[in-house]
């Protein structure tokens, strides 16, 4: 979007059954109403957000993760497969916050 674009307000009518859709939908991505509806808009559709209970596992991953490397001792096998790991964790986290287009 353009810097020099100015965001308009406008009205639009939704029953009720919508409007609590809409503010469910917001509230589970962590986002406000304008911004959900703009991705939609975009055929963006947003991810909920992950639960504590994910990022608390995910840096219990890291710890693990971590141990390893630090005890591979230069062994070129160890070490490539933590690079693997790291690779999965980052595209395990992009999968499940990053949205995604479909369009």
């Amino acid at each position: 979007m353009e810097e020099n674009e100015k965001r308009k307000k406008i009205t639009v009518s939704l029953y009720d059954k919508d409007i609590a859709e809409l503010e469910r939908g917001a509230k589970l991505t962590g986002g406000n109403k304008s911004e959900y509806i703009r991705m939609l808009l975009h055929f963006i559709v947003p991810h909920n957000m992950p639960d504590k209970m994910l990022w608390k596992r995910m840096e219990e991953l890291y710890e693990i993760h971590n141990r390893i490397k630090d005890n591979a001792d230069a062994n070129e096998a160890v070490l490539a497969t933590c690079k693997d790991l790291e690779q999965w964790i980052l595209k395990f986290q992009t999968d499940n916050t990053v949205p995604w287009e479909v369009a």
